[in-house]
Parts: structure tokens; C-alpha cells; sequence
């Protein structure tokens, strides 16, 4: 079952099973917002892939762990139903940081340089 779009502004799931984050959303105090729409895609069930295209925005410390938080608290479900997440990123500096993080939460990662590859991802563990 495809999630309603309307009812999210920090994720977009207008392309689901491949959820992007609306950068544009990120400021401070984002954080809850971000954790219902998480639970909202956890509780349908439904396989998606999340996508980070670029990601330029600069979270506050105080959301970054309230998030952490809530990925540590539900790392089993979102491993269930997650399939993967993939990281769209071109900067060498940046793909160094992306790569360190690959195994935070039990997730698959993968780190690509256009949304192409980031498509070939999805459409692979979503298989």
C-alpha cells in the first residue's frame, strides 16, 4: 500500500517504494516531525528504499539525536522493512564521511554518484 503523500513534508514519498527527504524541511525542531512520518511508513508495512540525494542540510544537534535515538529504538522493524539506504553524493569528502557510516543501524548502504545507480539500488533489493 502506497503512503499518502499529503500526509508528509519531511519525507517525499511521491515516487515510493523510494522515499527522498525534503531538504528544504530540515530545521530546527524537524526531528519529530521526521520520527511520525518514520513510524507512519513503518506501521504500512510496505518495503521502501530511503534515498539521500545530495544531502546538503544541516540538522541541530538536538534533532540529530532524537533521531539517532529513534533509528537505535526501532533498528529491528526499519531493518525488516527498510530495504536499504542509498546515498546520491558526488564530493570525495563527502562520500569519505558517507562510507564510515555505512553500518550505523544495521541498514544496507550504498553510496553512488547519480540517481540512476541510486534507481539500479532500489529496483535490486526491492526485487
Amino acid at each position: 500500500m502506497q503512503p499518502t503523500s499529503t500526509a508528509f513534508t519531511v519525507l517525499n514519498v511521491s515516487r515510493f517504494p523510494m522515499v527522498t527527504l525534503n531538504q528544504q524541511a530540515v530545521s530546527a525542531g524537524y526531528a519529530q516531525q521526521w520520527i511520525e512520518e518514520m513510524t507512519h511508513l513503518l506501521e504500512q508495512g510496505a518495503p521502501f528504499v530511503m534515498v539521500y540525494d545530495h544531502m546538503r542540510a544541516e540538522e541541530s544537534d538536538a534533532d540529530r539525536e532524537l533521531r539517532s535515538r529513534w533509528l537505535i529504538e526501532h533498528r529491528k522493524t526499519l531493518s525488516q522493512i527498510c530495504r536499504g539506504m542509498i546515498s546520491i553524493e558526488s564530493d570525495p569528502q563527502r562520500c569519505e564521511q558517507l562510507a564510515k557510516m555505512r553500518k550505523l543501524f544495521g541498514i544496507s548502504h550504498q553510496l553512488v554518484s547519480s540517481e540512476p545507480y541510486a534507481l539500479a539500488w532500489v529496483e535490486r533489493w526491492l526485487a
